[in-house]
């Protein structure tokens, strides 16, 4: 399920990665592995609406939804999900992206994939194609580039690096979800047939989440603007400290006030995600992401 020795090891003693194959196994699954894997869309993707967009591009390049339900982030699943990635998080991030991901649903998509040689497993397929959450790794083909990806939280999708990750991850998101929403689709024989471009279950679920999530141009500038017209501590952030070298005054306000509903919300957190450092310089990640 995995080239790199190191998750091999690792996940050997991991309780999520175990407990998956045991599911996987009593499915039938593992073999299926191979030829399927997930995007996570995030809430900026819902704010954002760049679900739709995203879901094209992915079926322009081979991958189709096969299965999809929605999902929703909490601070633990968050930490176990990345529990090998986010020991290189700043404290800055970590302030930040429970306040994002907690800010409605997600939308966990099953895929397959359509285009894959027989020696690549479609997980590994799509970690290469997607690119970096980081935009200053951009490529100009890769996923989240075409899709306008915003800065390095504000990338919209997360997916599973390879097939070890698909078990070990969709284990973890079933203690929410059940099994029962992709059952049938890891445990039919072959790829699956392509729904027409634009329908499926993923597209059939997104009016569900944009009716909770409203939709956001998540522009720095303009959300500095919008918020300098308020009466809140916000507005005097956004007057009195609208500049990347203030945002310890905007974490400060951020660990003591709330978030304001609806757009204010997301004119704040496009402000901070703007303006933090996501990740502790000269720190590795116990598991990078490995090349495909």
């Amino acid at each position: 399920l995995t080239a790199d020795p190191d998750k091999r090891e690792l996940y050997r003693y991991d309780t999520y990665a175990r407990e998956g194959l045991d599911s996987f196994a009593a499915m039938g699954a593992l073999e299926r592995s191979q030829g399927v894997t997930f995007v996570a869309l995030k809430p900026d993707a819902v704010a954002g609406r760049r679900c739709r967009q995203l879901l094209n591009v992915l079926y322009e390049e081979g991958w189709f939804p096969l299965a999809a339900t929605p999902v929703r982030f909490d601070p633990l699943l968050t930490r176990e999900l990345w529990r090998y990635q986010f020991n290189a998080a700043s404290q800055q991030r970590i302030a930040v992206v429970d306040h994002l991901l907690g800010s409605g649903p997600s939308l966990l998509v099953l895929l397959g994939d359509a285009r894959r040689p027989a020696w690549m497993p479609a997980s590994v397929r799509l970690t290469a194609a997607k690119g970096s959450a980081d935009p200053e790794a951009a490529r100009g083909r890769d996923l989240r580039t075409r899709i306008g990806r915003v800065n390095g939280l504000f990338n919209f999708m997360h997916t599973a690096d390879d097939p070890a990750d698909v078990v070990r991850e969709l284990q973890l998101f079933s203690y929410q979800t059940g099994w029962q929403w992709c059952r049938e689709a890891l445990t039919c024989d072959g790829p699956g047939q392509p729904p027409a471009p634009g329908s499926g279950p993923a597209h059939d679920l997104l009016p569900q989440l944009e009716a909770t999530i409203p939709q956001h141009d998540l522009d720095l500038a303009l959300s500095l603007r919008r918020l300098e017209r308020g009466t809140d501590a916000w507005a005097e952030l956004a007057t009195t400290a609208a500049a990347p070298e203030h945002i310890g005054a905007w974490l400060a306000e951020l660990a003591r006030t709330p978030l304001p509903y609806g757009s204010a919300r997301w004119d704040v957190l496009s402000v901070v995600t703007g303006w933090i450092d996501c990740n502790e310089p000269g720190v590795t990640p116990l598991l990078p992401t490995s090349s495909a």
